[in-house]
């Protein structure tokens, strides 16, 4: 996995997210998944799927989308592997804290099975290497560049196997807990299909070396957006989980595209899951709620 802020993440990013379509009894919901590595004692990783829990919750069904590559490495364009999941909300595991909207889906035997079938699939895992360091937290200014990779309104390059990238700034200090509560706000478009995208700072480029070109960009992870906040028709603001429906009502759009400061939490919230995924490999625990 290419470290924080290295020049091969930048480009390898949208192979970290996975397009999520969920059935619900209300219909097909849309959202935003991205890959992580959880780190095992022996050294090993985990990899699960995580996005925000409000993205599957009442699915009955799921389906998420992965790239797919030729002998050479290259991704085959405009071809897909589909894996659909029976009973997806169910085998979602959610934060042990009711309040923090975040559940992780374990991939590994997937992956593997699809492996032995002769499916050779790209995928970019994010781990705690594309963490900002929590020491750089204090050369942050309250005023940052970021960056969200998903399928806002449901858009994506079906041709490339390619998500959206949206740009916009933080709106309060990433260092800061917003009102207490471990997540900060971003001025960015935030609209349906981006619940559970990954959200990273996008760092000036290194200095070229003489001779050479100049570099590209460079990001770091700093938490998954989840919720927009809008004002309610009583002029309050109001935080709402940001839900992606193939058909949403004149005002809901109104409402996503008039208020585009988005609910971001905290990577601590993602490495809280890594013990409690520790103790399902190693079967202590078959669940957690």
């Amino acid at each position: 996995m290419p470290q924080a802020g290295s020049q091969k993440l930048i480009d390898e990013l949208i192979f970290s997210v996975a397009r999520i379509e969920c059935e619900t009894p209300n219909g097909i919901q849309c959202g935003t998944g991205f890959f992580f590595a959880f780190l095992l004692e022996n050294g090993k990783r985990s990899p699960c799927l995580v996005t925000s829990r409000h993205v599957v919750q009442g699915a009955t069904h799921g389906r998420f989308f992965l790239a797919l590559k030729d002998a050479d490495g290259r991704v085959i364009r405009n071809q897909e592997l589909e894996f659909k999941v029976p009973n997806f909300e169910d085998r979602c595991h959610p934060h042990p804290d009711p309040s923090v909207d975040l559940v992780v889906f374990f991939v590994g035997a997937i992956l593997q099975t699809m492996k032995a079938q002769g499916d050779a699939f790209h995928i970019t895992y994010l781990s705690r290497s594309a963490i900002l360091a929590r020491e750089q937290y204090a050369a942050l200014s309250v005023l940052e560049d970021v960056v969200v990779i998903g399928y806002p309104i449901g858009l994506w390059d079906r041709w490339q196997s390619q998500p959206v990238i949206r740009r916009g700034i933080t709106a309060s200090h990433v260092a800061l807990p917003y009102n207490g509560e471990p997540e900060f706000l971003i001025d960015a478009p935030c609209h349906p299909g981006l619940g559970g995208a990954p959200v990273f700072l996008r760092m000036p480029p290194l200095p070229a070396e003489e001779g050479q070109i100049m570099r590209s960009p460079r990001v770091a992870l700093l938490g998954v957006l989840y919720a927009h906040c809008h004002w309610t028709a009583h002029g309050n603001a109001n935080k709402e989980p940001i839900v992606g429906r193939p058909h949403e009502s004149v005002a809901a759009v109104a409402r996503y595209a008039q208020a585009p400061l988005g609910v971001v939490l905290t990577t601590d919230k993602i490495l809280d899951f890594e013990p409690l995924v520790r103790a399902m490999i190693h079967g202590s625990i078959s669940k957690w709620s």
